[in-house]
C-alpha cells in the first residue's frame, strides 16, 4: 500500500523526472518525425519498448493474472492509450511545434474531467472542476485567437489531431483504473505489444518506406522515444503512483506541458508567441483550480495488489 508519510525530496523528484521524460518527448517526436513517417515512426517506438519491458517482465517473475476480461481491457488501453495518441502525436509535430504540442496536450486532465462526469459515478462535476474546465476553454480561445481573427487554418489540423490525442489519452484515463489490480511489469509489456500489432500493419499499407537513410539525429531521437518516454516512464509512473498515490501524481499535468515547452525553446530553438504562453498559464490555472479539494475515490496500486 502506499507510504501514508507526506511526499519527500525523493517523491518530488521522481514526479519531476518524469515531467521531464514526458515533455521531453514532443521534442524527441519532432526531430524523428521529420525523417520518418508517424505511423512507422510510432511502431518502431513500440517495438524498442516491447523489447525493454518484456526483458524486465521476465526477470521479475510476476505473472500477470489477468481474467479475459482484463485482457480486453489491456487492448482498450493499448489502443486509446498507446496506438491512437502516438500516432495522432506524430502526425501532428510534423507541422507544428513541440512546445505548441505540449501545450494543447495539457487540456488532458480537463477532458478527463468531463469524460468522468458522464461516464462514472464517483467523479462527478463540481465547482471546482467546472471552472477548471472554463479556464481551459478560454486558454484554448487565447491560443487559437491569431487564427481565428485572421481567419485562417494553418495547421488547424494537425492541432486538432493533438488535442485528439488528448481526448484519447483521457478516455484511457478512465479505461487504466481497472488495471491498477495487476502486476505493472507483465501488463505493460502486454498492452504495449497490444499497440504495436495494432501500429504495425497500418504503417506497412499505408506509410512508404523512408526515400532517403534517417539522419543519425532522428535514429538516434527514435531510441530515446522507446527507452525514456515509453518504457522507463511507464514503470516510473506506477511507481510514484504506488509510493504517494494517484492524486500526488496529478500534480505532473501541470509539469509536463512546461517542460515540454523548456525542451522545445532549450533544443529547437523554438520562440512561442506571447498568446501562447498567456495560454500556457490559462490552461495550468484550469487544471490546478480543478485539483482542488481532491477526493480520490479508488485505491493506489499497492493498496489493490497487497
Amino acid at each position: 500500500m502506499s507510504s501514508g508519510r507526506h511526499p519527500g525530496l525523493a517523491d518530488y523528484g521522481m514526479l519531476c523526472l518524469l515531467a521531464v521524460i514526458w515533455g521531453g518527448s514532443f521534442m524527441l517526436t519532432r526531430v524523428a518525425v521529420a525523417e520518418l513517417p508517424p505511423i512507422t515512426l510510432t511502431a518502431i517506438r513500440q517495438g524498442i519498448a516491447v523489447v525493454i519491458l518484456a526483458a524486465v517482465a521476465i526477470r521479475s517473475g510476476q505473472a500477470l493474472n489477468a481474467s479475459r476480461s482484463d485482457h480486453a481491457v489491456i487492448v482498450a488501453s493499448a489502443f486509446f492509450g498507446l496506438a491512437l495518441p502516438f500516432g495522432l502525436i506524430s502526425w501532428g509535430l510534423q507541422e507544428i511545434t513541440a512546445g505548441l504540442s505540449a501545450i494543447l496536450m495539457g487540456l488532458m486532465p480537463l477532458m478527463t474531467i468531463v469524460l468522468a462526469h458522464f461516464f462514472t459515478q464517483d467523479e462527478k462535476m463540481n465547482l471546482a472542476k467546472l471552472l477548471g474546465v472554463f479556464l481551459g476553454i478560454g486558454g484554448l480561445v487565447v491560443l487559437f485567437w491569431p487564427d481565428i481573427f485572421d481567419r485562417t487554418d494553418a495547421d488547424i489540423w494537425r492541432q486538432l489531431a493533438i488535442m485528439g490525442a488528448g481526448v484519447s489519452y483521457a478516455v484511457n484515463a478512465l479505461i487504466t483504473k481497472r488495471l491498477l489490480h495487476l502486476k505493472p511489469r507483465p501488463m505493460f509489456a502486454i498492452n504495449i505489444a497490444w499497440s504495436l500489432v495494432m501500429l504495425a500493419p497500418v504503417a506497412l499499407l499505408f506509410e512508404p518506406l523512408p526515400s532517403a537513410n534517417p539522419s543519425a539525429a532522428a535514429w538516434f531521437s527514435l531510441v530515446l522515444l522507446g527507452i525514456f518516454p515509453t518504457a522507463a516512464a511507464s514503470l516510473l509512473m506506477f511507481r510514484i503512483i504506488g509510493r504517494q498515490g494517484a492524486s500526488f501524481f496529478g500534480q505532473i499535468n501541470l509539469l509536463v506541458p512546461v517542460a515540454g515547452v523548456l525542451w522545445g525553446a532549450a533544443i529547437l530553438g523554438e520562440r512561442l508567441s506571447l498568446n501562447a504562453f498567456v495560454a500556457l498559464a490559462i490552461i495550468l490555472s484550469g487544471v490546478a483550480v480543478a485539483r482542488l479539494h481532491p477526493k480520490p475515490k479508488f485505491q493506489t496500486v499497492e493498496e489493490k495488489t497487497s
